[in-house]
C-alpha cells in the first residue's frame, strides 16, 4: 500500500478519472428534482449527466472550451453545481464553488480534508460529505484506485456526515 503510493505521488498528474454511474447512483436521494443542476466539466460523455437526466433532474452541461468554470462567470440559471474536477485543481474548484454561494456536489479524494487552505474553506462556508464505503472503480479493467473518493457537499445534506453504499 505505501509503495503504490509513494508510486502515485510520483506519477504525472492524471486528472482523466471518468465518473462511474455507480459513484452517481448513491447521491440521487439527497438531490432535489425541482433545481437545475450545472455539471461543468461535461466534454460531452459524462456519467454524471446521462444519470441525472435518466432520473428526471435538470442538467446543464459544459466544458472549459464553452465556459471555463475557474474563470468565466455562468451566463445561465441554475441551482446546484456538481461534478467530478480535475483533482490537481481540487482546491481552485472548491474555492470557486464556495463564492457562487449555491450548493454543490463535487466527487473528491477523501484526502481533500487535509491542508490549511480547505480547511480555512471548510471552517468559513461549511462542508457535507457523502462517504462511498468502498473504492469507485475509475476505469475499466484496471484495479480501483488506492484512495478513497467521496462526495464533498455544501447545502446539500441535512448532516455533516453521511455514509453510503456503492452497489
Amino acid at each position: 500500500m505505501k509503495q503504490a503510493m509513494i508510486n502515485y505521488i510520483q506519477k504525472e498528474k492524471n486528472d482523466e478519472l471518468y465518473t462511474p454511474r455507480e459513484a452517481i447512483d448513491p447521491i440521487l436521494k439527497y438531490l432535489d428534482k425541482n433545481k437545475i443542476y450545472w455539471e461543468c466539466t461535461d466534454f460531452g460523455d459524462s456519467n454524471i449527466t446521462k444519470v441525472l437526466k435518466e432520473n428526471g433532474f435538470k442538467v446543464i452541461s459544459t466544458n472549459k472550451e464553452q465556459l471555463d468554470f475557474l474563470v468565466d462567470e455562468a451566463n445561465f440559471e441554475f441551482d446546484v453545481i456538481i461534478t467530478n474536477p480535475p483533482y490537481s485543481l481540487k482546491n481552485e474548484f472548491l474555492k470557486k464553488c464556495y463564492e457562487y454561494k449555491k450548493p454543490f456536489l463535487l466527487l473528491l479524494p477523501i484526502t481533500a480534508l487535509e491542508g490549511k487552505q480547505r480547511s480555512k474553506l471548510y471552517k468559513e462556508n461549511g462542508l457535507e460529505i457523502i462517504v462511498l464505503d468502498k473504492r469507485i472503480n475509475f476505469m475499466k479493467n484496471k484495479k480501483n484506485v488506492w484512495f478513497n473518493t467521496s462526495w464533498f457537499c455544501n447545502k446539500v445534506c441535512k448532516k455533516e456526515l453521511n455514509f453510503e453504499k456503492l452497489e
